[in-house]
């Protein structure tokens, strides 16, 4: 059996080592709980560029860890923090020769708890040096959760390799597999964007659950102008999370689309009496114009227009275009 590798991480490095156009140094970004095997994958695939299989003496010895030539930062587990000693280790290891099965030295950084807070540039600055001036057959690689959080010099001196993006499914199933509710699981997997660590930032913050409770009560008991200002004031009784109402809004409308030409595709299989709603109170037609209108809206808000006025035309417009496209 082969490890099954990331298609924008492990593949794609393979591909890089086969073709010759691998480089010294790279930033892995990726789900914080993901890092470790997506930084795995790329000591496998520098060790073993001809990877075909995990029975293979490198391959094993990576995954167990026991390759003398794959080094792990930081070398404190337990602290889980980068410091200036973990890059003086890496700088004077670099320099050795290999000692294990291959040719090659390589260095697995993991950063995603040192991009910020005390000693985060000084464990930067130090590695600065090596990437600069690599020693050949030495391959450093530096996994974190965002690229942009790591210094410029760091950055322009580094390929940036992402993990590719998980399905809603996926997400789904992540979150579920710590102990979330299950309809909650599905909102925030659907509003995700690919990322768990999105979808447990949504589980964590009730204020966002509030404004998608703003969005299902907007897209289903919203039905004329008199009480859509009571919906706007719901709205905007906390302005951080008008984004979030919008956002989950247009994936409410765009959810009813689907359910209707294609049901399992469905993110929301247990909002299904939310969504048959939206289907007996909007056309097809009406859905499309609406999300065009919401991102319309979220571009106003982007242009600094306000968001009482916005969110005030939105939801008359909306109103409009339900009873405009009427079966």
């Amino acid at each position: 059996m082969m490890t099954a590798f990331d298609k924008n991480v492990g593949w794609y490095l393979s591909t890089a080592f086969k073709e010759g156009h691998a480089v010294h140094a790279y930033i892995v970004v990726g789900e914080r709980q993901y890092l470790p095997s997506l930084l795995t994958e790329c000591a496998i695939v520098t060790m073993c560029a001809n990877h075909v299989g995990d029975d293979c003496e490198a391959c094993k010895k990576v995954k167990d860890n026991s390759h003398q030539d794959v080094i792990r930062l930081p070398l404190d587990t337990a602290k889980a923090r980068l410091s200036v000693a973990d890059m003086a280790y890496l700088v004077e290891e670099s320099y050795k020769r290999p000692v294990d099965t291959s040719n090659q030295r390589v260095f697995l950084v993991d950063a995603s708890n040192s991009t910020s807070g005390v000693g985060s540039e000084l464990w930067q600055n130090k590695l600065l040096k090596t990437l600069e001036e690599p020693t050949p057959n030495v391959y450093i690689f530096v996994g974190v959760t965002d690229a942009e959080a790591l210094l410029p010099t760091v950055r322009s001196r580094c390929q940036i390799l992402k993990q590719t993006k998980l399905t809603v499914e996926e997400v789904r199933q992540a979150l579920l597999e710590k102990s979330f509710n299950l309809t909650s699981c599905e909102m925030a997997a659907a509003m995700s964007g690919g990322s768990v660590n999105t979808g447990e930032r949504i589980l964590a913050n009730p204020a966002i659950f509030e404004a998608y409770d703003a969005a299902i009560d907007v897209a289903t008991q919203m039905t004329s102008t008199k009480n859509a200002l009571k919906f706007a004031s719901v709205i905007l009784s906390n302005k951080d999370y008008v984004y979030d109402c919008l956002g989950f809004l247009t994936t409410l409308l765009y959810e009813s689309i689907v359910y209707r030409l294609q049901p399992s595709l469905c993110m929301l299989p247990h909002l299904k009496d939310t969504i048959d709603q939206i289907c007996s109170y909007y056309t097809l037609e009406a859905c499309e114009i609406c999300i065009e209108k919401i991102n319309a809206a979220k571009k106003r808000l982007d242009d600094n227009g306000n968001v009482t006025v916005v969110i005030d035309q939105l939801l008359n417009t909306i109103l409009e275009i339900r009873y405009r496209c009427r079966k």
